[in-house]
């Protein structure tokens, strides 16, 4: 199993599924106890090494590309190729028929001295074999082609798809940069499919900056929006992009409308985010998901922009998996809450009663909030309300294998809604700075009766700094904390503050055990390096080593 590419679980009745894809081989392992016996969905995703996957460069980079599923940005020879840069067949991005691309299509963006200034819109359907594609051929220094938000121009031609009335042109086209939504000519339950953005650098959609609509008139972006909105689509894939300086990163949307109003399969992976966010404000983040079978890895999450106060990753799916990021910063690191907007579809999935977030690497002042947050934040409601606590995610937080840098004079680890919630974290680092006087593994959520508030944290075997606390004196939290297993810590930093790998002789090294209270046992296929590349995980040793690195 060592070195094999775990790209899949699977929860299904009486076991859980393992997918292992090599570049040659498919193998199904079946030994992995069920999450629930309930469950009876099943959360994959699959990335294989293709033929042609960056050929030449070091084996860091394929591996990285490997991981990630990229190809070079080329024609797929299933549909039409839409060459876009200086001297090619369209020069700028408003030149290219949106409005008309289908499965097969490729558009690809050559660099260009000056950054394009292009919005657009995709409405395509796509297929598994032909999806279409929008990415951006690399500079001979490794530059990603630009496309800059701010003065940005609109092709006349999409003012349709932007919407059938006014009002749904102008709040498409206020509040990002690309939308991928449905086509209203094609009617109310259509939408996307199989649409992959990547190799881009895409930037500038905020308030303070303005853009020609389709129709030619001067506007400016609204707050609360995205560099890439997906209003609704299936297989959506946005991948290896520097994503910077918007509202938002990228924000996916569901309703209970119907299945076709449902984001599904959304896959965020290898991409840099910095700089989101709205100052003083605290509902724009760097990414904000809400989908089913949402899967976030192999991402660099840099602090969003100075005095906003929003999170890295804000996820309200079913299906969430969150592995391999860097994460710096945020009020939250990673905020996972209820549906808030397809609430009904969301409990009517098995897979939303267990979230996993593990191999992340997450850097964090504490005094700006909790690190990781589970289960609803909208409180007050009452039994059999569609809002508020009977729709919080009511299961489990998988969290194992992710090392945590904390610093400030405060810190918190979790905050878990209430008790219907539980956490099963095994295999963490958890490191509070010298400087933190409370070092808190909990924080309290005030919730309306009868609920209770705090959630219940099981702790199998990890390493944390000596000194810590369930919370301090004046803040006492409801719920339970369970020591599961002896805990493993001192003063010391276990671990490199720049790579996150184990110093020679920590406590740290073959220390892995998987906790006896978690059903789910997974094979730990990967790790980021010091550049946040993908890169294989190999054990060295008797064992595992704690935390997202292996030495």
């Amino acid at each position: 199993m060592a070195g094999s590419a775990l790209m899949a679980l699977a929860a299904r009745p009486a076991q859980a599924q393992v997918v292992i894809r090599t570049a040659n081989a498919t193998t199904a392992v079946t030994s992995v106890t069920a999450v629930t016996a309930a469950s009876a969905s099943t959360l994959t995703r699959t990335i294989s090494a293709p033929p042609g996957v960056l050929a030449i460069g070091s084996t860091r980079s394929t591996v990285a590309a490997a991981a990630l599923g990229l190809t070079p940005c080329q024609p797929s020879g299933k549909g039409r190729d839409f060459p876009v840069g200086p001297g090619l067949a369209y020069t700028t991005l408003d030149q290219v028929p949106w409005e008309s691309l289908k499965a097969g299509d490729t558009v690809r963006i050559h660099p260009a001295p000056t950054p394009y200034r292009g919005k657009f819109a995709i409405v395509a359907q796509g297929t598994a074999d032909a999806p279409v594609r929008i990415c951006g051929v690399r500079g001979a220094d490794g530059s990603r082609p630009v496309i800059d938000a701010d003065g940005a121009t609109t092709r006349a031609a999409l003012s349709g798809l932007y919407g059938s009335s006014t009002y749904a042109r102008d709040i498409h086209q206020d509040r990002s940069l690309i939308v991928i939504k449905s086509d209203p000519a094609q009617g109310w339950t259509a939408y996307p499919r199989h649409i992959r953005i990547d190799g881009l650098k895409i930037t500038g959609a905020h308030p303070s900056r303005s853009f020609r609509n389709a129709a030619g008139a001067l506007r400016s972006y609204l707050p609360f929006g995205a560099c890439v909105w997906v209003e609704r689509g299936h297989d959506i894939s946005i991948v290896d992009n520097e994503i910077t300086d918007c509202q938002m990163g990228v924000f996916s949307k569901s309703t209970d409308d119907g299945d076709f109003a449902v984001t599904r399969n959304l896959y965020i992976a290898g991409n840099r985010f910095a700089g989101h966010g709205i100052v003083g404000n605290v509902h724009q983040h760097s990414t904000y998901t809400q989908s089913i079978g949402t899967v976030i890895e192999f991402n660099r999450y840099e602090p969003l922009r100075p005095g906003a106060l929003g999170n890295g990753v804000k996820d309200r799916s079913a299906g969430t998996v969150v592995r391999h990021n860097r994460i710096e910063e945020g009020s939250h690191a990673i905020d996972l809450v209820e549906a808030e907007d397809f609430p009904l579809t969301a409990m009517a999935t098995p897979a939303y009663r267990n979230t996993f977030v593990y191999g992340n690497q997450i850097i964090k002042t504490g005094d700006t909030g909790s690190v990781i947050t589970y289960g609803g934040d909208h409180f007050g409601s009452q039994a059999g309300a569609t809002w508020g606590e009977p729709i919080f995610r009511k299961g489990t937080l998988h969290f194992f294998h992710n090392t945590l840098m904390l610093k400030g004079t405060a810190a918190w680890v979790f905050r878990i809604a209430t008790t219907e919630e539980k956490v099963e974290a095994w295999n963490n680092v958890i490191h509070f700075a010298p400087s933190i006087r409370d070092k808190n593994m909990r924080m309290d959520r005030e919730v309306a009766a009868p609920w209770i508030g705090g959630g219940i944290v099981n702790l199998g075997r990890n390493w944390i700094s000596s000194g810590w606390q369930d919370s301090d004196s004046w803040h006492k939290v409801r719920g339970q904390l369970n020591l599961v297993e002896p805990q493993l810590g001192d003063t010391t930093l276990p671990f490199d503050a720049a790579s996150f790998r184990p110093v020679a002789g920590s406590a740290l090294i073959d220390a892995g055990k998987r906790s006896t209270a978690s059903p789910v046992s997974l094979v730990l296929s990967h790790q980021i390096d010091a550049l946040g590349l993908p890169q294989l995980r190999r054990m060295s040793g008797l064992g595992h080593d704690l935390g997202a690195v292996e030495r």
